[in-house]
């Protein structure tokens, strides 16, 4: 398996896999935010802030997998390394600051991109 083209698609996969934790995780913030309706339902508490920010976070994973996905499959581009630094960097000061979390699966596929 080309583990270069898929690269986009291990990052679209993990921002689903954190997407998925994190429904499970904050599932009591999430029914509270949509019991009050949605719009405005986060406001200066935590739980719904830190809901909010995980679940976002996640979706823009998948947008930045998407676009390598594309870059390299639909267009026949590597994706540049600087990318896998950007990558790799985050993940370290993530895993450092938290080390229980997912920024451990960022690592690998940051590693792939850099080693091209």
């Amino acid at each position: 398996m080309n583990w270069k083209k898929r690269s986009g698609l291990l990052l679209m996969l993990t921002s689903v896999i954190h997407n998925l934790i994190g429904i499970v995780i904050f599932w009591e913030p999430l029914v509270d935010m949509f019991q009050a309706g949605l719009f405005n339902s986060v406001a200066s508490q935590y739980d719904r802030a830190t809901v909010f920010w995980f679940l976002l976070s996640g979706a823009l994973i998948f947008i930045l997998g998407n676009f390598m996905h594309w870059l390299e499959n639909d267009l026949n581009k590597e994706i540049p390394p600087f990318l896998g630094w950007h990558l790799l960097w985050l993940s370290i000061v993530g895993a450092f600051f938290l080390p229980a979390s997912g920024f451990w699966l960022v690592i690998p596929q940051a590693l792939i991109i850099i080693k091209r």
